[in-house]
């Protein structure tokens, strides 16, 4: 194999970023849109948890989980890197990335509790804590205040992660985005969806 191949859909938020990272940094890839929940023996046979991203580097290495995908990416990156390298400017990056991979962690958590369980087996004081904690999230990183990015002049990572994650929360968490509550966030998301990178991986739907 001489081209990546990035595996996973758009409709996952992990595997988008990846995919925008990879056009940002104008790394040549391959893409297999595949789901999980409809291939699970598929999914299983990329990565031994079947779960996506997943990023097949050769013939016999294949990296899973979007965080460390993104890492290996950064390093070929050099100076294009998206996540600044070292210090101060680095752990902001990594900060504001890591705010909003949990609050997708969480809000994702509430949808399979309401998606994937039966209604009567639903337990609603749980998926409150979880929308309270991606609300946490999301309250942090609108008291940042984009100039005209997360850090500032440079385009980064974190605003990839951020706008990625607002998206998929307007499509498939709303409620956590009450109408006027994040205009920070809604601008920079919208900012974001402009981009030629991510309309090249654009959202999509159930």
């Amino acid at each position: 194999m001489t081209t990546m191949k990035l595996i996973g859909r758009n409709l996952s938020p992990y595997t988008r970023r990846v995919a925008i990272a990879l056009t940002l940094l104008d790394i040549p890839h391959e893409r297999e849109y595949l789901s999980v929940t409809a291939d699970p023996q598929r999914g299983l046979s990329i990565n031994p948890v079947g779960r996506v991203p997943a990023l097949q580097i050769s013939a016999s290495e294949t990296l899973i989980e979007s965080a460390a995908i993104l890492d290996y990416l950064m390093e070929l990156a050099g100076p294009k890197t998206l996540v600044p390298p070292h210090g101060k400017p680095r752990r902001d990056c990594l900060r504001l990335m890591a705010w909003g991979a949990g609050v997708l962690d969480k809000a994702v958590a509430a949808i399979y509790e309401v998606r994937r369980r039966p209604a009567e087996k639903v337990h609603e004081p749980w998926r409150q804590l979880l929308l309270s904690q991606a609300t946490g999230g999301l309250r942090a990183l609108e008291a940042v205040q984009p100039h005209p990015w997360l850090m500032g002049e440079h385009f980064s990572m974190a605003d990839v992660t951020v706008g990625v994650t607002v998206s998929f929360l307007r499509v498939m968490q709303p409620e956590l985005l009450p109408p006027g509550v994040y205009p920070n966030l809604e601008a920079l998301a919208t900012a974001c969806e402009a981009l030629p990178a991510f309309k090249a991986h654009p959202l999509e739907t159930p």
